[in-house]
């Protein structure tokens, strides 16, 4: 697994084309759904975060409602941006997600110990044996009216995910928050996170924070101030038989308060 490299930009998702230099975001009007029946959500690809430029299409947007509930919506998609209204009707947290979304394929040879992904444009270099990867992805974030509850973050158990300890509605400026990393339900150690604040590219002299998951996949991440940020990480799994690679690609954003 290498690491998740930003420059001046965000993550790169390279899943190939277009798309090749964009990482994945939800984002609700607000975290705070107290007195409401649904919050406006946003997916989309950015090389800024939060600032939208490839809408995120997927099959299984839907919410996890308080009682552990699954409940389906339909976005409406334009061209920067997909919009859906996630439904709050009753007190407690919700799981907003785009679910597992399958993305583009693309050729990668493995180099040194990491995955490396070829320019589709360009000829394969001399001698590299180039394998098919493929690109899932998932973007999630949570909201709760009233006070928060548990039953919402309960892990999913497919695919990669991040499965919180600290509340992710009780998330403040300065304090630990704590994490851990799952892959099919089973904690993923030694795994890298990246976490970026919304503003960063007004922020010239702002760096990401990267962390890395300890032998139980659990992370602590701290947001230096208030705003709203994304915890992503990614791990890439080699081909087996005649079956292509995986590059599972997991965005968690939350907002850090005061």
């Amino acid at each position: 697994m290498r690491r998740l490299q930003l420059g001046g930009v965000l993550l790169a998702a390279l899943v190939g084309g277009a798309a090749q230099a964009h990482s994945p975001y939800l984002l609700p009007n607000d975290f705070d759904a107290t007195g409401r029946d649904h919050v406006t959500v946003q997916a989309s690809f950015t090389e800024h975060m939060f600032v939208p430029d490839i809408a995120m299409k997927s099959d299984d947007f839907h919410v996890v409602g308080p009682d552990g509930a699954r409940v389906a919506v339909t976005p409406v998609y334009l061209r920067d941006l997909a919009v859906f209204e996630a439904p709050t009707p009753v007190d407690g947290t919700w799981r907003i997600t785009s679910g597992q979304r399958v993305g583009r394929t693309a050729k990668a040879v493995f180099e040194k110990g990491e995955w490396v992904f070829l320019d589709p444009e360009k000829p394969l270099p001399p001698g590299a044996k180039a394998v098919e990867m493929q690109s899932l992805t998932t973007a999630e974030t949570y909201v709760s009216r009233g006070a928060p509850t548990t039953t919402a973050l309960a892990p999913l158990g497919k695919g990669l995910e991040f499965h919180a300890i600290t509340h992710p509605d009780s998330i403040f400026a300065g304090e630990d928050a704590t994490f851990e990393v799952l892959l099919d339900g089973k904690p993923l150690p030694n795994q890298f996170i990246t976490l970026v604040r919304g503003d960063e590219r007004y922020a010239e002299k702002a760096k990401p924070v990267e962390v890395v998951s300890d032998a139980a996949g659990k992370f602590v991440i701290r947001a230096p101030q208030a705003g709203v940020y994304l915890a992503m990480t990614r791990y890439r799994i080699a081909p087996k038989g005649d079956e292509a690679g995986r590059s599972l690609t997991y965005a968690l954003t939350f907002e850090a308060a005061r």
